[in-house]
């Protein structure tokens, strides 16, 4: 064997002595484990995703003649199958107003214009192109929104209100909306 390939394997050897040994620290330290408390605090700073009754709870062993040490349960004591998987949607920190029904009169625009790219990558274009052409009352020269007025508009074969709105795209946003409706049989006249 060459002394680099030795040397190699001797130092890949090492690190995995270190590695097992660090293993076995952490999981005789019991710092791998958190406490009860710690799992009720993180439940409680993430409401809906798990509360404290879905949490595996920690459990005394008796039988092992050490006082005070704790074991994870298996598996959960209740688990509320509905209320643990649903999606939940972040609000840590916004504005609970900040997620109004109508993002038409909701005043965050980035909001309702990210509604209107939701509703388009629902294939939803006809919503969309509303949507997106409320918005454009307020913030007349918002090349997201154009893009999908213009994109819905072709998906819908209304090659008037595309043409009306790719002439107010710029040139860039242009070649990238006529190419994408070629393939709707919708081309663009300059």
């Amino acid at each position: 064997m060459a002394p680099r390939t030795t040397v190699l394997l001797v130092a890949a050897a090492l690190v995995a002595a270190g590695g097992v040994y660090l293993l076995l620290e952490v999981r005789s330290s019991g710092a791998a484990a958190p406490s009860g408390q710690a799992l009720a605090e993180a439940a409680a700073r993430r409401p809906g995703v798990a509360s404290s009754s879905t949490v595996a709870q920690p459990r005394q062993i008796e039988d092992l003649g050490a006082p005070g040490r704790e074991e994870r349960s298996p598996r959960p004591e209740r688990v509320d199958k509905g209320a643990a998987f649903a999606p939940q949607p972040v609000t840590d920190g916004l504005d609970p107003s900040a997620l109004a029904v109508d993002p038409v009169t909701n005043p965050d625009f980035d909001a309702a214009m990210l509604e209107a790219n939701k509703l388009y990558d629902r294939h939803n274009y006809e919503d969309a192109r509303a949507l997106a052409l409320k918005l454009l009352e307020r913030q007349p020269g918002s090349v997201r929104m154009l893009r999908v007025v213009v994109s819905s508009s072709c998906i819908l074969a209304d090659a008037e209100t595309a043409q009306k709105y790719w002439s107010a795209l710029p040139e860039f946003d242009r070649g990238q909306m006529a190419s994408r409706c070629e393939k709707f049989d919708v081309v663009f006249k300059p």
